[in-house]
């Protein structure tokens, strides 16, 4: 509904409320976008990763650590930290190690 619509089929007081309302909405969801972006930091290309599994068994252990360089090109044809990720810990789960909670170069998981 426009704002000239609601002011004249409402009192400008409910109007005004509806509007303020609809502003704090749309403030909102610009808030919420910026947090996504935030809690999905752009990795990008040469960032180094490590993870280590939790102990297993016999009290060994898995340290792992990658990097992917690559030239961007066609977005289908992206390899991502956490494609690389995912991978690595269906390997290590497949022959029963933990899956590894990798790092970055920021204070968040990876995965």
């Amino acid at each position: 509904m426009s704002r000239r619509a609601l002011l004249v089929s409402s009192g400008s007081a409910a109007a005004g409320a509806v509007l303020a309302s609809a502003g704090a909405a749309q403030a909102e969801e610009a808030a919420v976008a910026e947090q996504t972006d935030e809690s999905t930091p752009a990795w990008g290309y040469n960032v180094p990763f490590h993870g280590v599994t939790q102990p297993g068994p016999e009290d060994g252990y898995i340290s792992v650590n990658f990097t992917i360089d690559m030239m961007p090109g066609p977005p289908e044809k992206d390899v991502t930290a956490l494609d690389v990720a995912n991978a690595i810990n269906e390997l290590l789960t497949s022959r029963g190690w933990s899956a590894i909670q990798f790092y970055g170069n920021v204070p968040k998981a990876l995965n």
